[in-house]
């Protein structure tokens, strides 16, 4: 993972209320859902392998680190 990127750490609970830890590029992680805000864009989707957001009008997609 780029450190100097947002990237995505996990996905967890239900597939109806997912949560996804996310690491931002100072070192923080915040926990999001559908609907939060996320580098100033909304979060539009949390699959099991990737979150969706939607900034400036268009779409970006974090998906899970392979390991």
């Amino acid at each position: 993972i780029n450190l100097r990127n947002i990237n995505l750490i996990g996905i967890t609970g239900t597939n109806r209320l997912r949560n996804a830890p996310v690491r931002l590029p100072t070192g923080q992680v915040v926990i999001v859902r559908i609907g939060d805000l996320l580098d100033d864009g909304r979060v539009m989707n949390i699959s099991s392998n990737s979150l969706t957001y939607a900034k400036s009008g268009r779409s970006i997609t974090l998906d899970m680190p392979r390991g």
